[in-house]
């Protein structure tokens, strides 16, 4: 309202002011209408909101009238806020009684548990009250708004009267009746509450919405995992139960291997065979973790596959199984699983969550605005009345004016004299003032001066160098500093906080105090510098505890973001950040809620029982026995880190897997998939979603700059707070070609941006050659040299390029082969003599290259480009490593590294793939900003950690010895805990792998924190953590703890999805770049495209009599419906199976086997019977069922013949009749449009592919150069599964580490420090022997490497959080329409359209009558089709705009039609008709610039040409026009006749009867009165002959088929009267072409012959479009 009266004053000043005021002054009334406009708004503020009233049923629980006083006292005491508030805190008093609730073990207790138990009962008797008066007040289930009805209310009324049944069974000590696990449902209550807050409902309301296709994909992921666990079933089923075994006494083989692990007996199958002396044998061993972990059932298989899709302790697993059964095949299984269920099925959840999520806020968002628009509104209405009435005010008190102008006279001359005289009376003062005036001059020319200084370049540059100072200070910290050290740390400390407070002085002064705090930068560096000074005072007065003065002086580490302020683009991603931090404050208080809830849960289920897991070894350290305890536990298990551990220690817990330990696990999956899979994804859908808009704003204060750039003014240079303005530090998007004026070029043909197109896309485009540049090359070759010429024509042909690019890929494949462990094996002989020729082919290329283009000095020089410079490094290593000796140069083995960096070249020849390496780099240029404050905010974490921990991770290894001067000696350990084996062992002091001993060591830890692997033991090492150089004690500050929750959530949830959301919203951005002009949406293109390869299916109907009798019966509904039944039941019949099953068991099974196999057999047969074997073999489906059979039908002879045949490969043929389910699954809508946009996620990811599998390459072959020789030893990490000795080996293991698991403990098996032994067949070793022979105090040299750390660091950091990501982009990007609405065509609708079209045309002609169209179309549900329900006036005028041509036989085509319906339902260029014609030429142009290889005639199939649809066509458009005329004629006709009847029917009023009598002059006689009247009606002119033939003439004129009784003069078969129901004409009737009758005129005959007619089309027909709507979802 206060905008509003500011612009009414703008105005009236602008034109020459008020009535009553002078101009440039505002009058009282105006004065006043200012006032009351902040009165009226404040009054809005306060104005309370009215709430609906609640119609409350006149009966509750048949008993409580209204008047009831014991109601009325209810709704009372239950709608009072009081009660409100009564009930919300013993909801958290009943919370908190949980949590001090302390579980011992075996049902133990303590007094604190018995009062506690009392409590129970007073917090059930509160809540029971609670019930019982709401179910009065408002009624118990029958009625509208009654208590059960509400969600909230029927979890409160279930847990109360579990609650109370509970209490009843405990005084009768029934045992098996404990529910006090469901009491900590209570915790839910608070969710009511917190619901109303606006954003956190959007977060509940997303995750609400999503959960319909969350239910799609959850089917999709339980399809996934059933699949995997039959195969691991049929393939792995009893195969991790064996283990090595040693003789007793007695020679019995009992005695089992420490650390058992699975073994073979066979000799030749690879896999762990066990020592000389022991044996492997199925013993008394469970199994891995207890018998938990294998494939022995279906259950247990299920739970595997489903810890293998989390990708936590998957590689455990697979070794296992490697162990087992040798390492040939296991690997294809997992890492299939992992790829399919991982990377893609459960990437799905975070498309969804993301879509929901961005409509909430969307809905959200206009509810705001829509809300602030109607209080806008009322406000200007209000304002407008009050406005009518200052103006009344002012027109009245016109008059009153002079006087009061009179009066200001005369009181402004008294106060002259008054003033004037004052100055005469007090003389001695102006002294003072004259001072003062000076001193006001001098203060503010001082202030101008402070202003300039703060403003100059020379003090911005002053306080950025004190701030990295500053910073590098804090970082030099380290653990075993002298004291020399920490006194200049203390000096330089005291410096900076002085010179930081004197700048904050400065700026106070020069700006004042108002205008300072305006800048939310300014209160920070207030904040920051009196915390410094405080931590001085504190440190001074040694008051507070070091670790208080620690965090303090941590504080001053956010000096670093002071620099953001003179970073525009950094601002503005800190700005966007901080608007985020709403939605982020809702997330993370529904997360706390959550983890409370589960943290409860645990404590009642699980607590006290982890202490009799283990009778010789130490409790768990994640357990559930107190509440902080279990709070860190379900944390845990929400970052998936080792969830699995905790699963299995609570499955043991419970009784184990063999008893009811099994129901514990739903525990574990439930709060893991809802914690990480659910509530960890909103915080990126959140980020994604922020993301677009701060990318807007950046864009649109680009665009801002851009326009200033020109006319710069000094006083725009400042900003708020002065801040200086400095060059522009941001990174430029765009970069010119790699390959100058060439690439450029290039580009301008392909497709522009970064989304994966087709090889046979990028084949057609035709590449521009790159003429040879004008200046000379190496000053020696001419542009006419003939030299130059013929080198330049090399290069350019087709077959060098090819051949360059073949021997790229053959170098780089060899690169692979080289034996990494001997250097000097037979092998790499033979590969070096590759070597050289591969490295002489590539120096013959650049030579080649370089003497055409030259070397760099001119512009398109060779080395101009980023890509060749890239080759001139690659050919340059490999020079160098031919040429130099080991012993001349010492850095020729990394150079011989550099080799693999071969496969780079091959980016600038594959188009596609470079146009996403292209992306790639623009991400990491985009995403810079984002780099650069995670890692302030990382080092800041480290330097907190410095400051916490330096020194404190030292232990003995015996635990009883706390400092360095006592661990000495040796002390006595028991094996396993058990006290008959007792062991002697060395004391040793050291210090835990990842410390916080200095600022390095501190950002390593925490970098493996944030990648949430092995954070728990680091948590715990940091809790037990005392102070410097002094032992542990356990859980000495679990307050400690915060530090890692905050660190978390800060960087690890928030930070790095930030992170993830930039480079998925960037990725988008590029790959939509290249359709940047097109006016075509991606939903409309998709659709286009579609049309363009969709083709009319052929079903294939036999003519011969007996063939046609089994086609119906295999094509029938029921046949279908018989196969669906006998997939499913043998699918039950595969998951039955089970190890150890007895034999009469297993003979079923086999005989169920050979019965299913007979079944499918015949089904095949007769299916082959019925389509012809050509037609059968035609769908890839029924090629899919043949291997099924026949594998089957192998399978069973093969164990008929030989049955000890152990052939895995013919048996794994029975495994794909699962996969007919994803055959049947197909006919569910949701799931098919999953599995559709699934393949097409697939076919959208070559590219990206490549790009993954080339950095796996290169990383993999560094890997064996540099890791290959370290000694394989199943004790360390690198072991027999896991090493870099083979490429296939390295790749695994680098496909391990891509998913996080622990790939630190690789990491630090693979650097420099003592253990890392070499292979004996390696060099060093070799070495090693014969230098040992001479000296025999020789060490054994090491082969790790501190290479490791850049090396698995940027490994991970560009496969996690780069490349993989891009999986995540591409599949959001084809799974937007989960979340779009459903009344939107999509392409995935569209394959519907394509098998109802078979049905009409069997043959695949791609032609159909019109009126089968029109049925077809009807039958097709919306958004494709008509819908059965659909009015057939909105079906006619759908038609008309479609408007297809018919060809001679009155048929419609299969791609027009299509076209059509996409482009009506789309709204393609659909103007009105009159610009119907131009719209169609503008299309065509539209489609050939998109598509150019579109054919002429395709074409025209898409957007026919105007000629088609003019004389002398027919056009379907023009049928269903005169359809709908005559059906409009037909009612308004009909509509007519009954108001004329009702009008004759009507009786006259008794007032016109006596008029009429009285004119008459028969008053008294009734028949007369009646006579006159009848008498005084005129003939109606609609009656007349004359307008009756007008009438006629006038329809004849429109509608030249006059006659609906005559069948034959109806145009082409139509029917002449639509059925009722709004049905379809007659099928397939033979339409012929009736002649209308000309004396109607030629424009009626212009509706189908086009006599005398303009090339347009038809008035009518054209009235009839403009007036056609769309046609809405008429589906039930």
């Amino acid at each position: 309202m206060e905008q509003v009266a500011l612009a009414a004053l703008g105005t009236s000043e602008a034109g020459g002011g008020q009535p009553g005021a002078p101009n440039g002054t505002v009058s009282s009334a105006w004065a006043s209408t200012l006032a009351a406009t902040k009165t009226v708004n404040t009054i809005n503020k306060r104005r309370p909101v009215k709430q609906q009233q609640v119609s409350r049923p006149r009966r509750a629980l048949f008993c409580f009238q209204l008047n009831n006083p014991v109601r009325r006292i209810c709704i009372k005491v239950v709608e009072l806020k009081p009660f409100e508030y009564f009930i919300l805190v013993a909801i958290f008093a009943n919370c908190c009684a949980l949590a001090i609730y302390t579980p011992y073990p075996k049902g133990d207790s303590n007094s604190v548990n018995e009062s506690l138990e009392i409590v129970e009962y007073v917090f059930l008797v509160i809540f029971t009250v609670e019930c019982f008066m709401k179910i009065v007040a408002y009624g118990l289930v029958m009625h509208q708004g009654a208590y059960i009805r509400n969600v909230w209310n029927a979890l409160d009324f279930v847990i109360v009267i579990i609650g109370i049944i509970s209490t009843v069974l405990s005084f009768f000590e029934l045992e098996g009746f404990d529910v006090k696990a469901l009491r900590a449902f209570r915790v839910l209550r608070p969710l009511r509450l917190v619901s109303g807050v606006p954003s956190l409902q959007v977060v509940l309301n997303a995750i609400l919405k999503a959960m319909v296709p969350l239910l799609h994909i959850a089917l999709l992921v339980v399809f996934v995992i059933i699949i995997y666990a039959i195969i691991g079933l049929e393939m792995f089923a009893g195969k991790l139960h064996k283990t090595c075994f040693w003789p007793d006494e007695d020679q019995q083989y009992v005695i089992m291997m420490d650390n058992p692990r699975p073994c073979t007996e066979e000799p030749d199958g690879g896999g762990f065979h066990c020592p000389n002396g022991s044996r492997c044998d199925d013993g008394k061993w469970d199994g891995p973790n207890k018998g938990i972990t294998n494939f022995d059932n279906v259950g247990l298989a299920m739970l595997t596959v489903f810890q293998c899709v989390t990708m936590e302790g998957w590689t455990t697993i697979l070794y296992w199984v490697n162990d087992s059964v040798g390492q040939s095949m296991p690997w294809i299984y997992f890492v299939s699983l992992i790829i399919i269920g991982s990377f893609f099925v459960m990437n799905l959840v975070l498309g969804v969550l993301s879509g929901e999520f961005s409509k909430e806020r969307e809905k959200a968002k206009a509810r705001g605005e829509f809300q602030k628009l109607r209080e806008k509104q009322q406000l200007e209405e209000d304002l407008k009345g009050y406005l009518d009435w200052i103006t009344q005010a002012e027109v009245n008190s016109d008059t009153e004016e002079p006087e009061k102008n009179g009066r200001g006279d005369g009181d402004s001359s008294e106060k002259t004299d008054m003033e004037t005289g004052s100055q005469d009376i007090v003389p001695k003062f102006r002294w003072l003032d004259k001072k003062l005036k000076a001193f006001k001059r001098a203060n503010k020319g001082m202030r101008k001066k402070c202003l300039r200084i703060t403003k100059s370049q020379t003090m911005y540059w002053i306080i950025i160098v004190m701030v990295f100072c500053n910073t590098f200070v804090l970082a030099s910290e380290h653990h075993g500093q002298s004291e020399l050290q920490e006194r200049c740390q203390l000096f330089a400390n005291v410096l900076f906080v002085c010179v930081f407070t004197a700048e904050m002085l400065l700026k106070m002064y020069s700006l004042g105090f108002e205008q300072y705090f305006c800048s939310l930068f300014n209160r920070f560096d207030t904040v920051v510098v009196f915390t410094s000074i405080l931590e001085l005072v504190l440190m001074a007065a040694e008051v507070m505890p070091a670790i208080g003065v620690s965090v303090l002086r941590c504080i001053r580490l956010l000096r670093i973001f002071k620099v953001t302020k003179y970073w525009n683009s950094l601002r503005n991603l800190i700005a966007s950040l901080l608007n985020s931090l709403r939605s982020i404050a809702s997330l993370l208080l529904l997360l706390f809620l959550f983890i409370l809830i589960f943290a409860l849960l645990g404590m009642q289920v699980f607590g006290g029982k982890f202490n009799s897991l283990n009778n010789n070894e130490e409790k768990p350290r994640s357990n559930f026995d107190t509440f902080w305890q279990a709070l860190v536990t379900v944390f845990q298990i929400l970052t998936g880190e080792d969830w699995n551990e905790v699963m299995y220690n609570g499955i043991q817990a419970m009784g184990g897997i063999r008893d009811l330990g099994f129901i514990a696990c739903i525990y574990f999956i439930v709060l893991f998939i809802c914690g990480n899979y659910i509530l960890l994804n909103v915080f990126l859908a959140i980020a994604v979603d922020n993301l677009a808009d701060a990318e807007s704003l950046g864009a649109a204060q680009e665009e801002e700059n851009a326009a200033k750039k020109g006319k710069k003014l000094p006083s725009e240079e400042a900003k708020d707070d002065g801040g200086h303005v400095a060059e522009s530090h941001e990174v430029p998007l765009e970069e010119p070609g790699p390959g100058g004026e060439e690439e450029e070029l290039e580009e301008e043909e392909l497709p522009q941006g970064a989304k994966p197109r087709r090889m046979s896309e990028l084949e057609k485009v035709k590449t521009k050659i790159k003429p040879i540049p004008d200046a000379s090359s190496l000053f020696i070759f001419g542009k006419n040299n003939p030299l130059r010429i013929v080198c330049w024509r090399i290069i350019n042909h087709s077959y060098f390029g090819n051949f360059t690019l073949v021997c790229i890929m053959v170098s780089s494949s060899l690169l692979a082969a080289e034996d990494s462990v001997d250097s000097s094996s037979p092998r790499n002989k033979i590969l070096n003599v590759f070597d050289y020729f591969f490295t002489g082919v590539f120096t013959i290329e650049i030579i080649l290259k370089v003497i055409s283009y030259g070397f760099i000095l001119h512009k398109n020089a060779f080395c101009r480009s980023g890509f060749n410079l890239l080759d001139i490094l690659v050919v340059g290593v490999s020079l160098i490593s031919i040429f130099a000796s080991s012993d001349a140069i010492s850095v020729v083995k990394i150079l011989r590294v550099l080799r693999v960096l071969r496969p780079l070249r091959s980016v600038n020849r594959v188009k596609g793939l470079k146009h996403v390496v292209q992306c790639v780099i623009v991400a990491i240029k985009t995403i810079g900003n984002i780099m650069l404050v995670t890692c302030l905010l990382q080092f800041m974490f480290a330097v907190i950690g410095v400051q916490l921990f330096k020194g404190t991770f030292y232990a003995c290894s015996d635990a009883m010895k706390m400092t360095e001067e006592v661990c000495k000696g040796k002390f006595i350990v028991f094996k396993n805990g058990d006290l008959d084996t007792p062991m002697v062992q060395d004391r040793e002091w050291a210090v835990n792998d990842f410390n916080y001993d200095n600022v390095f060591h501190a950002m390593l830890s925490l970098f493996t924190v944030m990648t949430f692997e092995g954070w728990p033991l680091l948590l715990y090492i940091s809790i037990d953590s005392r102070a410097p150089d002094i032992g542990p004690i356990n859980n000495y500050r679990p307050v400690v703890a915060i530090f890692y929750f905050i660190y978390i959530i800060v960087i690890a949830f928030f930070m790095v999805n930030i992170f993830v959301g930039f480079v998925i919203v960037t990725f988008q951005s590029e790959g939509e770049q290249e359709y940047k002009n097109c006016e075509l949406d991606k939903n409309q293109r998709q659709c286009v495209e579609f049309a363009l390869k969709a083709k009319p299916q052929r079903r294939y109907v036999p003519t011969n009599r007996h063939q046609l009798k089994i086609w119906k019966l295999v094509t029938s509904q029921p046949f279908e419906y018989l196969l669906f039944v006998l997939i499913m039941v043998n699918t039950i019949f595969l998951a039955m199976k089970f190890h150890n099953q007895p034999e009469s068991y297993e003979h079923v099974l086999d005989v169920m086997n050979m019965v299913f196999t007979v079944l499918f057999t015949i089904e095949f047969v007769l299916k082959v019977i019925a389509f012809n074997p050509k037609n059968y073999f035609a769908d890839s489906w029924n090629v899919f069922d043949t291997l099924i059979v026949l594998g089957s039908v192998i399978d069973i002879t093969v164990a008929e013949v030989k049955p000890d045949a152990n052939l895995v490969s013919i048996n794994f043929f029975r495994l794909f009749r699962v996969m007919r389910l994803v055959k049947l699954l197909s006919k569910g809508e949701g799931i098919k449009t999953l599995l559709w946009t699934f393949i097409k996620s697939f076919q959208a990811l070559p590219y990206v592919a490549l790009l993954i599998v080339m950095l796996f390459f290169i990383y993999a072959v560094i890997g064996m150069q540099m890791f290959g020789k370290i000694r394989v030893d199943d004790e360390t990490p690198i072991s027999v599964n896991n090493n870099f000795q083979t490429f296939q080996a390295a790749i695994l293991v680098l496909f391990r580490s891509a998913t996080g698991e622990a790939w630190q403990e690789i990491m630090l098996a693979c650097t420099n420090h003592e253990g890392v032994f070499c292979d004996i067949r390696s060099d060093p070793y070799k070495a090693y022997i014969e230098e040992k022979r001479e000296r025999p105090q020789t060490p054994e040299p090491t082969c790790g490497s501190s290479f490791a750390y850049p090396y698995f660091i940027t490994f991970y950091a560009l496969c996690s959080f780069l490349i993989i990501n891009l999986f995540v982009a591409v599949i959001m990007d084809n799974f937007d329409y989960l979340t779009r609405d459903k009344s939107i065509l999509g392409a995935h609708h569209l394959d519907e359209y394509r098998n109802v079209w078979a049905e009409y045309d069997p043959c695949g002609t791609g032609y159909i009558s019109y009126t089968d169209m029109y049925e077809m179309l009807r039958i097709l549900s919306p958004p494709v089709g008509f819908g059965r329900k659909c009015p057939y006036k909105l079906a006619y005028q759908r038609l008309i705009k479609m408007n297809m041509p018919l060809d001679e036989e009155n048929r419609v085509h299969f791609t027009t039609t299509l076209f059509a319906l996409i482009r009506t339902s789309l709204r393609i260029k659909m103007p009105s008709a009159d610009e119907m014609n131009v719209a169609n030429e503008e299309l065509r142009g539209l489609i050939k610039n998109m598509w150019p290889n579109l054919s002429p005639k395709m074409l025209d199939l898409f957007v026919p040409p105007n000629s088609e649809l003019v004389y002398p066509k027919l056009t379907a458009g023009k049928i269903y026009a005169g359809l709908l005329l005559h059906e409009t004629y037909k009612e308004n006709k009909a509509k007519l006749e009954k108001a004329q009847q009702h009008q004759k029917d009507r009786r006259p009023s008794m007032l016109r009867r006596i008029i009429g009598a009285v004119k008459t002059g028969t008053f008294g006689s009734k028949q007369d009165i009646d006579g006159s009247q009848a008498g005084s009606q005129k003939p109606s002119p609609s009656n007349s002959p004359a307008s009756s033939r007008r009438s006629s003439f006038r329809f004849s004129f429109r509608t030249p088929w006059s006659q609906p009784a005559n069948h034959s003069s109806l145009p082409m078969g139509a029917s002449p009267q639509p059925p009722a129901n709004g049905g379809p004409p007659p099928r397939r009737t033979q339409p012929t072409l009736q002649v209308p009758d000309t004396r109607y005129g030629a424009a009626s005959n212009s509706l189908y012959q086009g006599r005398n007619r303009p090339r347009s089309t038809n008035s009518a027909a054209t009235a009839a479009y403009d007036n056609a709507a769309f046609v809405p979802d008429f589906r039930a």
